[in-house]
């Protein structure tokens, strides 16, 4: 790195130290001054006419830059990059939201292809997400993710994890945004995710080192995950959801909104189904979003006819025993017991167990929890 970009960064450090100062007003300092080091440099008068005479005075006696240098050091020491708006790596989706990130802690690598029109998708939901949201979410995070398209979401339990796991078992591309410092991994039981996106992705977060994840940076945090988006999936939220929020901003960024239905009654879904209700586009089929975003891709997964919810293996049937065919009917992403599937089967249960192990490893479908089983989506 050159002198230049260094003292750019610890300057950049230096303003996003002041935390009583927002970023529409240091955004608002630096496009009236020209750079940050103009802002640096500015005497209290000039600070004071173009924000709040008290803000400027705080800037303008704090000028020490001995703590920016040693937090720069720490950031170099731990392989954490940082953007903000004028440097080439910032994502130009970022550029004309509301209130635009000062700064962005980076844990990874930032692609190109987060500002190539119609490329990313956020996907959000509940973090107490039941079986149907679990599967749906790994299954059209992996779709999305084979046919090119980058997965952006919050690495929260339930539906975001998921996501990103879908993508990640793709060999895709996929970004979580932080409500918490970048080094902070927040839930610990997505450690694994964290760590594996460091290597193929990205972790990103407006927020340092050491700074712990608190329930009000969170809903901040969901403009970025909107941002980063052509669009934003909501797979189950319930009808008071933060997943709501992102889809809101989604829509006052100019970003299409999708949903995927659920069960009527079940309060896992009433936001999701109000969500069409209110004109969200209703999708049950990765394809859904591919269309209408127009992408084309030459590694398509040749799923356009098939849909994702309730259809799995259609394709692959022929190939099944009638038994076997019978299991693939019976299941859904409601989890069968074992004993339910005897019952139908009329088979002796040493039979039974063989069929559903020769299915289950042939991946058509799976057991998620002792005795329970359910289809497959992510199979192809």
């Amino acid at each position: 790195m050159d002198t230049a970009s260094k003292e750019k960064d610890i300057l950049h450090l230096w303003l996003d130290s002041f935390e009583t100062i927002g970023n529409t007003s240091k955004r608002k300092l630096i496009d009236k001054l020209g750079d940050i080091e103009s802002v640096y440099e500015a005497s209290l008068k000039l600070l004071s006419s173009i924000i709040p005479e008290e803000k400027a005075r705080f800037l303008a006696v704090n000028k020490e830059l001995t703590q920016v240098n040693e937090k720069w050091e720490y950031l170099l020491e731990k392989d954490i990059d940082i953007v903000y708006p004028e440097h080439k790596d910032y994502p130009d989706k970022l550029k004309n939201i509301h209130d635009t990130p000062d700064i962005l802690y980076i844990r990874g690598r930032l692609k190109k292809t987060l500002d190539e029109r119609n490329r990313s998708i956020g996907i959000v939901g509940s973090r107490n997400a039941d079986t149907y949201g679990r599967e749906l979410a790994f299954s059209f995070g992996k779709k999305l993710a084979k046919n090119g398209i980058n997965i952006i979401s919050g690495m929260a339990l339930g539906i975001d994890g998921m996501a990103h796991r879908g993508a990640l078992s793709a060999g895709g591309y996929t970004v979580a945004v932080l409500g918490g410092g970048i080094d902070i991994i927040y839930p610990k039981e997505n450690y694994d995710i964290y760590e594996k996106l460091i290597k193929c992705g990205a972790v990103i977060s407006e927020y340092g080192p050491g700074i712990k994840p608190l329930a009000i940076q969170f809903p901040m945090r969901n403009r970025i995950i909107s941002g980063l988006s052509d669009g934003v999936l909501v797979v189950e939220a319930k009808k008071k959801s933060g997943s709501l929020i992102t889809a809101d901003l989604a829509l006052e960024q100019g970003r299409n909104v999708y949903a995927i239905p659920g069960r009527i009654g079940d309060r896992k879904s009433a936001g999701t189904n109000n969500l069409i209700k209110q004109g969200a586009m209703c999708v049950t089929s990765s394809q859904d979003i591919i269309d209408d975003l127009n992408i084309y891709s030459d590694n398509s997964l040749n799923d356009v006819n098939k849909e994702d919810i309730g259809d799995a293996g259609d394709e692959n049937k022929d190939s099944l025993s009638e038994y076997e065919s019978t299991i693939l009917d019976m299941l859904s992403l409601e989890p069968v017991y074992i004993d339910n599937i005897i019952e139908v089967l009329r088979l002796n249960v040493s039979d039974c167990l063989s069929l559903l192990y020769s299915m289950e490893e042939r991946g058509y479908i799976r057991q998620v929890i002792k005795g329970y089983y359910i289809v497959n989506l992510s199979k192809n």
